[in-house]
């Protein structure tokens, strides 16, 4: 009499088992793909504001000192100023490009005396830019500062 030779192979079980695990996994990987390109999107779109406010920095920068709240028709009398692209008109040169570049995209400069003083009679001035931006349902902002003397 002959033996039944030994089935090779996997029970259904053992398939069913193994194609959940396999799910699971590929899922994972899946959610972590979506995770990743998000990111890479904000950092993006950070960067692009980060220039957006290198570009003002650096065009406030090469101004003179009294030139710094001048040009924003200040009277450099108090301690600090805060100018918005989208309402004074001189920052205004700088809203079209934010609009452009980024969604709701906005800046706020921002002129502060570092010793205390009137910028007018002020040392140093810091030079603080904010840029501000829609991302979905969030406002994001990013700032850089410069200190002129």
């Amino acid at each position: 009499m002959r033996r039944a030779a030994p089935q090779a192979g996997f029970s259904l079980i053992e398939v069913i088992v193994s194609l959940g695990l396999l799910a699971g996994v590929l899922l994972s990987v899946a959610g972590m793909f979506l995770l990743g390109e998000r990111q890479v999107r904000r950092g993006r779109t950070e960067s692009v504001a980060l220039n957006a406010a290198q570009t003002i920095l650096e065009d406030v920068g090469s101004w003179s000192h009294t030139a710094t709240w001048e040009r924003f028709g200040l009277s450099g009398g108090a301690e600090t100023y805060s100018i918005d692209t989208e309402v004074n008109t001189y920052a205004q040169r700088w809203q079209p490009n934010l609009e452009q570049l980024l969604f709701e995209g906005r800046a706020e400069i921002r002129l502060e005396s570092c010793d205390g003083a009137d910028l007018q009679d002020a040392a140093a001035i810091r030079v603080i830019v904010t840029v501000f931006w829609s991302e979905a349902i969030n406002v994001r902002r990013t700032e850089l500062a410069l200190v002129r003397s």
